[in-house]
């Protein structure tokens, strides 16, 4: 297909963004059903008490022996006790697979990840490092035509 003139580039870029947009809802949308282990899904339609979860969410407080943590799923804010030794601190991110107890409580966490609040951060401005270096890079060596609606080299 020949994308002469640009009317058909910019009707094929929108094309190609909606079928982008339509695998990412059907990869979120499906995530859930191909875990190992069942996730919030299954916790607030079934509760499966004494059953391996898998978990994850953001620290909001903790105390002797545990944490607590915070996760919007789909528009439900669900509240999960994490009972652990594991050293955390508000507004990290955890990722757990444990033992569902009573009241929204892990009663015996197999595996758990920590990912610490700063680093979270450091690689989110690392990324915006590279974003600017890679948008003068680009800069540097293309420009954009407006009349026939493409990038042309320098």
């Amino acid at each position: 297909m020949k994308l002469d003139s640009p009317i058909k580039r910019i009707l094929t870029g929108i094309i190609l963004i909606i079928v982008l947009a339509g695998l990412c809802t059907y990869y979120v949308s499906e995530y859930p059903n191909h875990l190992k282990y069942p996730s919030y899904e299954a916790i607030l339609t079934d509760y499966p008490q004494g059953e391996v979860v898998n978990i994850g969410g953001t620290v909001t407080s903790t105390f002797n022996g545990g944490f607590q943590t915070t996760e919007n799923f789909y528009g439900h804010w669900v509240n999960m006790k994490i009972i652990s030794d594991t050293p955390v601190s508000a507004d990290d991110k955890v990722s757990l697979v444990g033992v569902l107890g009573p009241n929204n409580t892990i009663i015996n966490v197999e595996r758990i990840e920590v990912n610490k609040y700063w680093k979270y951060i450091f690689v989110l401005l690392r990324s915006l490092v590279a974003l600017i270096f890679l948008l003068y890079i680009f800069h540097r060596y293309w420009s954009f035509d407006w009349k026939s609606c493409e990038f042309r080299r320098r």
